[in-house]
């Protein structure tokens, strides 16, 4: 059966396979021919990436606090919120590597496929081969979604099922739907501050890539907030 691409989709994903193949290939290089240079190169890629993908996170989190401590510093809803505190780099950071990580981790996967002493079981080992390709009609995804209240927010709680990001709508009780998010990475907090009187919020989702909708929209999940 045809394979599908063995490079993960989403980022956390590359960063595991980055991972894991600088953490497995020092038992294979020897045999595959490979170059000492080329080894360390890619590791240091993939801890770097590593550290920047943590660091973008924290900074996308704090983010979304600022834009609540802004919109609450205009309305003044909630008087016990304090000022966010913005994150800095973890210290001392690990060395910075060129543009183009993933130009380079294919360019070396090639290299260790194109070796005589390559099989399958080095490239699971390395976490280098896809999976069974199966035909999958993007036009049938749908995502799931729920709905937590936490501290004061609402949390959109999805999956991502292999898929690259989720574009998250809203309805605040006005009957229409307004773009709320483009999340990559699960679950998404709502930083809007709650409403003085009790009104339903409802939120639909559907996944995207490329930044373009895939599939169909998610069920419709709705909660009562304020009050």
């Amino acid at each position: 059966m045809a394979k599908s691409d063995y490079l993960a989709k989403d980022d956390e994903g590359k960063a595991a396979q980055f991972e894991r193949f600088r953490n497995t290939i020092p038992t294979y290089a020897a045999t595959l021919g490979l170059a000492p240079a080329a080894v360390t190169a890619q590791a240091a890629d993939a801890t770097y990436f590593r550290h920047i993908l943590n660091h973008a996170r924290s900074m996308q989190d704090a983010g979304s606090q600022w834009i609540g401590y802004k919109t609450n510093l205009l309305s003044g809803a909630d008087l016990t919120i304090t000022k966010p505190v913005t994150p800095g780099e973890v210290t001392p950071p690990p060395a910075t590597v060129a543009p183009g990580i993933l130009a380079r981790f294919r360019e070396l996967v090639r290299q260790v496929k194109a070796s005589s002493p390559y099989t399958d079981a080095i490239g699971t080992a390395l976490g280098i081969v896809g999976p069974d390709s199966a035909d999958v009609d993007p036009a049938t995804l749908i995502p799931e979604i729920s709905l937590r209240l936490s501290g004061g927010k609402v949390d959109v709680l999805w999956t991502k099922n292999g898929q690259e990001a989720l574009e998250i709508q809203v309805d605040r009780g006005t009957g229409t739907w307004t773009f709320l998010a483009l999340d990559t990475r699960p679950d998404y907090t709502d930083t809007e501050p709650f409403p003085a009187t009790a009104a339903k919020w409802k939120y639909r989702a559907t996944y995207t890539h490329d930044a373009q909708r895939i599939g169909q929209w998610s069920n419709i999940a709705e909660i009562v907030v304020g009050g």
